[in-house]
This record gives C-alpha cells, sequence and structure tokens, in this order.
C-alpha cells in the first residue's frame, strides 16, 4: 500500500525508481529485480542506487501471533534488513542513504497514557522487542558511512488497506462499535501525509528517527468519526476485551492496548501535514 503510493509520488517528482520483487515481472511500471530473503539472494543489479528505502514486512496484524507468524515477521522485516546490509557490504560503490519503515510498536503495545517520544525506551514486550531489533538491524548501516532515516509510522488511514477498511465494515453493516473500553489511544496519519513524509526525508535528506504521526485519538473517537462520515449509527454496546482475546490471542495487546505518540520532531524539521485533523483526513479518504 505505502509503496504504491511512494513509487507513483517520487516518480512524479522525476525520481528513478525500481523495486526489489520475490517474482520480479518486466510488465509493472518499475523495474523489477529478485530477491529471496530465505535464501539470502539480492539481483547483483538492484542495488546500484542512490537511495534504498526500506518498506518489506509481513502485515503485524494479519495474522495470529502464533510462533509461526512471529517468525513470518522476524523474517521478513529483520532478515530482510540484515539480507540488505549483507549485500551492500559486498559493493564498491554503494548507496549513500538508506530509509526504513518503523512503528510506533517500538514503545511496545500499550503505553497507557505517557506520551511517547523518539527518546522514549523501548517496549519489553514482543511487538516493543521486535521493533527495536528491525531498527537495530537498518541502524548497521551507518557503520559504512551511509545516511539512515528510520520513520516509525502509526495508524495508517487508507481506504486500500490497513487498519480503516476493517473499522468501516462493521460500521457500514451496522454493527460496529468501540473495541474495549474504547479509550485506548491511537496515533494515526493519512496516507498521502505518510508518502509525503517519505519524500521529504529523501529531498531534505533528514537523518535520524521520527514517528509518522499526525495526531492522536482514541478508539472510541475513531470509531464516532467513522460513522459520522459514513451517516451510519452507533448503538451495539462496546465489544468486550475477553471476546476479541479468543479470536486474536497475544496479538489482541494491540487491538486493546495504544500508543500516545508525538509526532513534533518531524514537524520541527520543516514537514507540513496536509491533514491535521482527524475530520478532515476521513473526509478527504471517504470522498475520493
Amino acid at each position: 500500500m505505502i509503496g504504491q503510493a511512494l513509487s507513483a509520488a517520487l516518480s512524479k517528482k522525476g525520481h528513478q525508481v525500481s523495486h526489489l520483487s520475490r517474482y520480479p515481472s518486466k510488465h509493472t511500471p518499475y523495474p523489477s529485480f529478485k530477491w529471496d530473503i530465505p535464501r539470502g539472494y539480492i539481483d547483483p543489479h538492484a542495488l546500484k542506487v542512490d537511495v534504498i528505502i526500506h518498506l518489506s514486512g509481513e502485515g503485524i496484524a494479519n495474522k495470529r501471533w502464533t510462533e509461526k507468524q512471529k517468525q513470518n515477521l522476524i523474517v521478513s522485516r529483520i532478515d530482510a534488513a540484515q539480507l540488505l546490509y549483507d549485500q551492500v557490504v559486498k559493493l564498491k560503490t554503494r548507496p549513500t542513504r538508506i530509509i526504513s519503515a518503523s512503528a510506533i510498536g517500538y514503545y511496545g503495545s500499550d503505553t497507557q497514557k505517557e506520551e511517547c517520544f523518539e527518546n522514549t525506551p523501548a517496549g519489553d514486550d514482543f511487538i516493543g522487542q521486535f521493533v527495536y531489533k528491525w531498527e537495530q538491524k537498518v541502524n548497521q548501516f551507518e557503520t559504512l558511512g551511509i545516511g539512515v532515516s528510520l520513520l516509525r509510522i502509526g495508524i495508517v488511514l487508507s481506504k486500500a488497506g490497513g487498519a480503516l477498511p476493517k473499522l468501516t465494515f462493521p460500521i457500514l453493516w451496522g454493527v460496529g462499535a468501540p473495541i474495549g473500553s474504547g479509550s485506548q489511544s491511537m496515533s494515526w496519519i493519512h496516507l498521502d501525509d505518510l508518502v509525503k513524509m517519505f519524500v521529504f526525508v529523501v529531498e531534505r535528506q533528514v537523518l535520524g528517527i521520527y514517528n509518522a504521526v499526525t495526531q492522536n485519538t482514541t478508539n472510541a473517537l475513531l470509531t464516532q468519526a467513522i460513522a459520522k462520515q459514513l451517516k451510519r449509527p452507533l448503538f451495539l454496546p462496546n465489544i468486550p476485551e475477553f471476546f476479541l482475546k479468543i479470536i486474536f490471542g497475544n496479538m489482541s495487546k494491540i487491538i486493546l492496548g495504544g500508543n500516545q505518540v508525538s509526532g513534533m520532531k518531524i514537524i520541527e524539521q520543516g514537514f507540513e501535514s496536509d491533514y491535521p485533523t482527524l475530520e478532515g483526513a476521513l473526509s478527504d479518504i471517504f470522498k475520493k
């Protein structure tokens, strides 16, 4: 979802974009090169670039966190970053920068009412330590003299995927309701603003770690805002926590928990959001 939108935005601004793919094809808008993470392979022609943007990864909330699924998450992000590093080490001419997606899950699955900043320590649960190790693999590139940028992405609002369609579907059918207490924090960003932020980091050569969020809300307020945009009523009681724990197992921690995250650091670098309010973001998404 992010990669396609970002590729289009970069191309429109005159950048040459190519993709790493498990199944490269000549019938795509962008040149694609094969990589195979489990086998440790990347086409040697693929990394003749100025900037690597690392967005690959199994969806964190796609499936229950079985041991197999946890391993899929590790391979698709941590092992992928290590593979990129191992291949770049071999190059005579190396990229100058790597920009990597990260996640606000770095702070843990539930930080209660604590506001999280980029220097807030990593959480000690599975998701916090998983994202911490993912970032450590990317930070290795600094030892090669390559600039590193990390964007800790919040909840991305888009019709194309992520959390919004999952929240929208039951509301459209008249069975929408806040989850658990409904008070859990949700730090969000419009997909267009996230793409704009990646382009900003590319073109301004911004280095370091930044929270890619626009604003904080709660699950209840987000549910209500979606229902208002869709002109649908909300009359059911909140979905009980125990029900979600039965369905999702350990993964329910990121559904019932939340993170209140500050996005001020990237704004201080000069970034300006096009959708600074939840109402404005949802209005734009649903009118498209």
